[in-house]
Parts: C-alpha cells; structure tokens; sequence
C-alpha cells in the first residue's frame, strides 16, 4: 500500500513542533532555576513580541512612570521588545538598590542613541568597567570636595560678572545665565577666556547637549530593538530625529578635541594657570607607557575635560533659569532671603563662600531650586549585571532600572504641597533640618554614578543665588499694558527638562546694590581673566 506523500512532509513538521516546544521547556526550566521561585515584580499586563510597548510612557514619562508606581507599587516592572525595565518609585527602594547594591546596579545599557548624539566620550554613559573606572578616577582627583574649593574664586567673580552684565540687559536673562556658568566651566578647564553671552563657544556647548535632549525612554527603546533607525537618510519620513541628534556631533568634536588642544598647546608654551588641562597632562606625564597606553590615556584626558564643561554648563542652568521663574512667583522668599543676607552680610558688599554656614535659609533656596525644578526627572538610567533578588522579587541580569528622581522630589509624603516653593520646608528651628530629605540625593544620581562634579555644580548655585538675592528683586513679566502676566512652570519634555517659559522682571533692590555690584566684581574679573 502506498503511503501518501504528505505523510512524509508531516514527518519534518512533527520533529521541529517537538523541537520548538523541547526549547520552551527547556527556557521555562532554566528561567526558574535563574528566578529560585522568586516571580517578577509586578506591573502591566505584557502583550505578545512588544511586552509593555504601549505602556512606556511616551511624552514627559517621568508622569507615566510616577502613574504606574502608584499602581503597581514602588517597584514596577516591564518588558519591551524582550529588555526588562524596572522602574523604582520612592527614595528608599532607589537607594536600597542603586546605592547599597551598587556593584551589581552600576552598568549602564550601550545604545546606539548615545554616539548618535555626540555623547560617545562622555563616561556618565559608559558601560561599567574599567574604562569608565579610569574616566571616573581621573575626574573625581579634580573635582572632589576638597579640590573644588580651588574653584570657588572663578565661580564667584563670573557669577557677580553676570549680575553686572544683567543690570545693562535685564531683557537677555536666559542667555546671561548660560555665560555665567559656561563662561566660568571653561575657563576651570580649558584657561579659555569667554567675556561675554555673544561667543561662539557658548552656543557650541549647547548645541552639543542637544542631542541628550532627546533621549527619551520611548525612542531609546525602539533604536536599541531596530538600531537601522538611526542611519534613515535625510528624506525618508521619520529621520528627523536621527537629524537632530546628529547636530551635536560637531560642537561635541570640537569640545574634545580642538578646546583641548589649544588648551595643551597654551601649556606647552609656558601658561601657568592651574587649570584643569594642565593638572591633568602634569599627571598623565608622571609616568612611562606604551604608545598604546599614552594614547588611551590622552583620550580619556580630552574626554574629562569636556565632560566637564557640558556638565558644569548646561544642568546648573536649567536649574537657575527655574528658580528666576519660582522667585517671581514668591516675593515672600525673596524678603526672607534679603533679611537674612542684610543681617549676615551686610549692604556694603557681596557674599562669599565664607558666608554660606551663617546663610541658613540662601542654603534652603538652594535645596529647594534643585527639588522644585529636576533638569534629569530620570536621572541616568542603570543596568543590573547579575542576577538578583530584590524585596522578594526577581530581577534578571540586564534589567535597566529607573530611579524617578521627580516623582520622589514630588512626592507629598516626603514634600507636602510639593508643586509650591517653599525653602522653609528645610528648616526647623532656625538651622536646616537633617530630617528632610536632602533634593541633592536624588538629584546627582547614585551609587557609584553619582554625579562627581556635584560639589562644582553645588558651589556654582550657592554663590549665584546668594550673590543675586543680595542685589535684585525678581517679578513677573508685564503684559503689553504694564499688567503682570503669572507663568507657572511647565518643564520641557525629553531626557534633559528645562523651562519653556521663564520669563520674569529683573531690576536692582537699589541704586546703592547696583553701585556695589559694579564696584566689587571689576577688579575680581581682572585678576581671573
């Protein structure tokens, strides 16, 4: 009897259904020897091949991911196209895993977005190893508590430069801003003279962090799963972004390599100052090494620097350029503030850094710059290297996890009406109070990826508020009528936050601050510059 040929095309289809489903098994039995019994945590429902695509939050996530915590509970988690994504909710769970277990929490996901955008040298985005180890030592050698204090001279005269600079163009508030804290990190490293909002370099820096602009969870998902997205060509619909990211190229090119080598040539040529470049060529020239390793090392020098610049330049902005908006909201901080600089300082002439332990409240408006206003509301994102078992659950080698530093910064049980500025919440018998979470915690990262130019970005926010408070009044922007317009805070969507809108009235408290500012800063400048 013959026997059917289709009977025989069975006989294949039957040994690959048998094969498929030998591997299901097989991944369901190595998934719970991985787990132990432990189960994910929980979170949305996943669909088929896409997981939580749809539940990623697609613009300003950091209100999406603050929705679904309070949901699913302070540790949520996700699956998108096959990478899981644990995000955290609330301060103790970020710092539980991110600061305590922060060998295994420390890595960083390597996306295509980030050379994309220009950001290939900057170690904040460097996978955990010993590269980024190199980067990391060498930046914080320049940048700790102790070295940051030799900064505090530059810090100050450019930011009593801007003030002076602000009494002639109160109208160019946001550009001031970016020379006062762009002028003065260029100067720390590269010994580069920016005497004003008008040069070119200013804009270069910003150009350069353009492209960071648009790292949202979102995009950085679907490039990291079709990676050929970033190589659409011009006319196809749907590459501006790949355009926009690819701008900061350039700027980012020029930062690294041309600033510094100008700044390496000046030394070469007998420049003294002790700046940032020539402490670090005086310690990578202590030592005898291959050409292989010289060159490494030059690379990670060039990218020090220039992380340094970016980082010193454009996050304390946003920061300031919130807190000029929030002041002209409250006229009650403003007069709290200058009682306090009058009785500490005096009308006869400016804060200084000595001033800041008696400065109880200036210190407060700090604290409460950074936690009204988050210019990272995700911070960067980390990677779980092994895997791990968390409060019960189990969390797989390669998770990313998202600490929401704007939801716990704005979170009512830690911060009651947490969308008013309000410094007092800091203080509690005339001294600040330890019992209040500290926005800097949350703010500057973690763990071993904590911020470490954070005592620069601090030292830079204290002289700048102290020396403004002491000197201006800020209010609200007047109509074409003289009414004021009120412009709440409505913070820009994308991995960098900043103020659509903030505009405000800039005027000196009194002829005498405006005479005084003028009088302080000019010899202050001179001996800098």
């Amino acid at each position: 009897m013959a026997i059917p040929l289709h009977s025989f095309m069975n006989v294949p289809c039957a040994f690959a259904i048998c094969f498929l489903v030998l591997l299901y098994l097989r991944s369901i039995i190595s998934w719970r020897a991985r787990a132990r019994g432990s189960p994910l945590p929980p979170g949305p429902k996943r669909l088929p091949l896409v997981g939580n695509l749809l539940s990623i939050p697609r613009f300003k996530p950091w209100l999406g991911f603050r929705d679904l915590t309070a949901q699913y509970g302070e540790i949520t988690y996700l699956e998108v196209l096959g990478q899981s994504i644990l995000v955290l909710g609330s301060p103790s769970v970020i710092f539980e895993l991110l600061e305590k277990r922060s060998a295994n929490s420390s890595d960083r996901t390597v996306s295509p977005l980030i050379q994309l955008a220009g950001q290939g040298y900057n170690f904040a985005f460097m996978p955990y190893g010993q590269f980024w180890r190199r980067h990391r030592r060498a930046f914080w050698q320049h940048f700790h508590s102790g070295v940051s204090e030799s900064y505090w001279p530059i810090q100050q005269a450019y930011a009593r430069d801007f003030l002076v600079k602000l009494l002639d163009k109160p109208t160019q508030l946001r550009n001031l801003i970016r020379y006062n804290f762009s002028a003065a990190a260029m100067k720390v490293v590269y010994d580069a003279e920016i005497v004003d909002e008008q040069d070119d370099r200013i804009e270069m820096i910003d150009v350069g962090f353009a492209g960071l602009r648009e790292l949202t969870v979102s995009v950085q998902m679907l490039l990291e799963f079709l990676p050929v997205l970033g190589n659409l060509p011009d006319w196809m619909p749907g590459s501006g972004f790949a355009r926009t990211l690819t701008r900061s190229q350039a700027p980012s090119d020029h930062l690294v390599h041309v600033e510094f080598n100008t700044a390496r040539t000046n030394v070469e040529q007998g420049a003294k100052g002790a700046f940032l470049v020539s402490e670090l060529l005086a310690r990578s020239g202590q030592t005898t090494q291959t050409k292989e390793v010289l060159e490494e090392d030059e690379l990670i020098l060039k990218n020090v620097a220039a992380v340094a610049v970016e980082g010193g330049s454009d996050t304390t902005f946003s920061t300031v350029e919130g807190l000029f908006l929030a002041l002209s909201h409250h006229p009650e901080v403003q007069k709290k503030a200058q009682a306090e600089l009058d009785t500490v300082v005096g009308p006869h002439r400016l804060p200084e850094f000595s001033d800041r332990d008696s400065l109880v409240y200036i210190n407060a408006v700090v604290k409460e710059a950074l936690r009204w206003h988050n210019v990272l509301p995700l911070g960067v994102g980390h990677r779980t290297v092994e895997d791990d078992e968390f409060h019960g659950y189990f969390i797989p080698a390669g998770t990313t996890v998202i600490g929401n530093a704007w939801g716990c910064a704005h979170d009512p049980a830690i911060y009651p009406d947490p969308d008013t500025f309000n410094p007092d919440r800091f203080i509690k018998d005339g001294q600040l109070d330890p019992n209040v979470l500290d926005p800097a915690s949350l703010v500057f990262g973690w763990g071993r990826r904590i911020c470490p130019g954070r005592f620069f970005a601090d030292a830079a926010l204290f002289i700048t508020v102290a020396s403004l408070l002491h000197t201006f009044e800020i209010t609200p922007p007047l109509d074409a009528y003289g009414n004021p317009i009120r412009i709440e805070l409505d913070a820009s969507h994308g991995f960098l936050s900043y103020p659509v809108d903030s505009r405000c009235t800039v005027k000196p408290r009194s002829p005498e601050a405006a005479a005084l500012l003028r009088a302080s800063h000019v010899q202050e400048i001179e001996e800098v510059l």
